[in-house]
């Protein structure tokens, strides 16, 4: 059997709509947080301090959305403000303390679940799983590099 980059993409897009879907579903906390907040503190969580203008073109959103969603999260105690130090004019937002600490305990809700359910997966589709993620988080790694 021959595989084609199409077959490469279509497993890849179906891999990455699954995982996405099993994430927001089923793996992480949605008590506390909307989808795109959530979204706001993963890219500030992997990026680094940014300008709201920056992160609302990153995220797709309006800057007064955006600016809203920085306010509510400013208001839990999950992001603060800090002076940008490229424009004394400006300022930029990142994970306050709590954000971070709400950011850590998210992944150990995900870390958890996960190990809720390994047990149920075969030890050869354990290693394999294994396996794969190494591969997987590479590549997602270097598309997110790519697009940002």
């Amino acid at each position: 059997m021959e595989l084609t980059v199409a077959d490469g993409v279509e497993a890849v897009s179906e891999m990455v709509a699954l995982a996405t879907d099993t994430l927001w579903r089923y793996l992480i906390n949605r008590d506390d947080l909307s989808a795109s907040a959530a979204l706001v503190l993963n890219r500030l969580s992997h990026e680094g301090p940014m300008r709201v203008t920056a992160l609302a073109t990153a995220e797709g959103a309006s800057q007064s959305g955006m600016t809203q969603l920085v306010q509510r999260l400013e208001r839990q105690g999950l992001l603060e403000r800090l002076d940008d130090p490229d424009d004394g004019r400006a300022s930029q937002v990142m994970l306050s303390e709590g954000g971070k600490q709400n950011w850590d305990a998210r992944a150990q809700v995900r870390k958890q679940r996960i190990a809720e359910w390994m047990p149920t997966v075969s030890e050869d589709d354990q290693v394999a799983l294994w396996l794969a993620s190494k591969v997987v988080v590479r590549v997602l790694s270097q598309m997110r590099g790519a697009a940002g």
